[in-house]
């Protein structure tokens, strides 16, 4: 009987409502899980969703230092599995901080107690390292699904990323962007990397048919407060905007470190009515956000430090919602706002064109209802969380994978 275990920095974490998605539609195609986080959270707010979880969950302790960080090890030593093995990896562990170590000694213990026959990592950093670790010291494979900001941030230690996902059983990329930039940076390791989208819970997210507009235009935009999100840009293009004497009314839900710079800018451009940080919500909320709004804003960019959005899940949330999308082209956002189609699609930092499309779905000009219908059609296509359990389940229990739905792409697969 297989069991998987998931291995994940910190659980629950507000802003990985996917993680949460892809284990409950996991458990309802009856796969057994396991939960080990190695962090504790620090949210002061959860998602209704946590609660349908069944996964029994372990927090891995961390020993920065000192005898319990010796005692964990040594521990790990005197097992008769994984002692051997660790003796035999100590060279390669001598570049890790020797808490990660003994995490990764306790984790491989935990793994063997539990009786885990494979382990599951979201992110290629903290999670994935400390799979790989467990896996080569009790001999159970892993796979890895990788994300953005452990692959593409000025951070990423290379020749960690290209160890991990070289003995990974499997790689898995968010999208086509992704997995073209893991085939290059990977090249000569042997990894094999799957594509497979991040998915949702379709049930969740009934579609409704965008109404005329409301007047002022009312916009929404969900995520962190960070470089990233480009949320500044949104403030400017909605200066343009009142300026140009068009009533619109934007909300903000999320939080970060860029929160006070934000209202700074919101208050100097005097749109203090105009422009609201809701702060977080939880995503109940987020979906009655989604559908206040005529338009869903998500005006990514790349950080200076290389931090770039993957492909927001509140960004699928919305096309599922009937909710049309203005976007920029960062990494898989063309995958699914197709420009006229799916949705308006400008390039990174285009505060102009925003305030441009912005305008259109105020006046009628841009096709909202056949744009909201054809982003319903690819959602369902591509981001089913039914479709997406069975191909992991595949993947990790040996059996045959699912063939996809019709007249979707099959799932890429190439070795690297």
């Amino acid at each position: 009987m297989s069991r998987i275990g998931y291995v994940l920095k910190v659980y629950p974490r507000f802003s990985e409502t996917f993680v949460v998605t892809e284990i409950l539609a996991r458990e309802a195609a009856g796969d057994d899980l396991a939960i080990y986080a190695l962090r504790p959270t620090t949210d002061a707010r959860f998602h209704p969703e946590i609660a349908r979880v069944q996964a029994p969950v372990s927090w891995i302790a961390r020993y920065p230092k000192g005898a319990d960080l010796w005692a964990r090890i040594a521990g790990g030593i005197g097992d008769p599995v994984i002692g051997p093995r660790l003796a035999e990896l100590l060279p390669e562990l001598a570049d890790l901080p020797g808490d990660e170590v003994g995490q990764g000694v306790e984790l491989a213990r935990a793994v063997l107690a539990d009786r885990i026959t494979h382990l599951h990592a979201h992110f290629a950093s903290l999670a994935g390292r400390m799979a790989w670790v467990a896996s080569r010291l009790t001999g159970v494979p892993f796979t890895l699904t990788t994300h953005a900001k452990d692959i593409y941030h000025a951070s990423v230690d290379p020749a960690w990323l290209r160890r991990i996902c070289g003995d990974a059983d499997r790689v898995i990329a968010i999208s086509r962007f992704n997995e073209d930039h893991l085939q290059r940076v990977l090249a000569g390791t042997g990894a094999r990397i799957s594509l497979q989208y991040n998915a949702l819970e379709l049930d969740r997210f009934g579609f409704e048919a965008p109404t005329p507009a409301h007047d002022p235009l009312r916009v929404a935009a969900v995520g962190r407060l960070v470089e990233k999100k480009g949320f500044h840009h949104l403030v400017e293009a909605t200066a343009t905007l009142v300026g140009a004497g068009r009533p619109v009314e934007v909300r903000i839900a999320g939080s970060g470190d860029l929160a006070a710079d934000l209202q700074a800018q919101i208050d100097a451009a005097g749109l203090g009515d105009r422009v609201s940080l809701l702060g977080p919500m939880p995503q109940n909320e987020v979906t009655e956000l989604v559908r206040w709004a005529d338009v869903f804003a998500a005006p990514c960019i790349p950080g200076e430090d290389g931090n770039i959005d993957g492909l927001p899940t509140v960004v699928l949330e919305a096309m599922a919602l009937g909710t049309p999308v203005v976007a920029t082209a960062v990494t898989g956002l063309p995958e699914v706002v197709e420009d006229g189609r799916t949705g308006v699609l400008l390039e990174p930092g285009d505060a102009t064109g925003l305030a441009g499309a912005l305008a259109g779905f105020a006046d009628g000009t841009q096709p909202a209802d056949a744009m909201a219908r054809a982003a319903r059609a690819l959602i369902e296509e591509r981001f089913d969380s039914d479709v997406q359990a069975r191909t992991l389940s595949a993947w990790e229990t040996t059996e045959a994978a699912p063939a996809p739905a019709a007249g979707a792409p099959a799932l890429a697969e190439v070795s690297a």
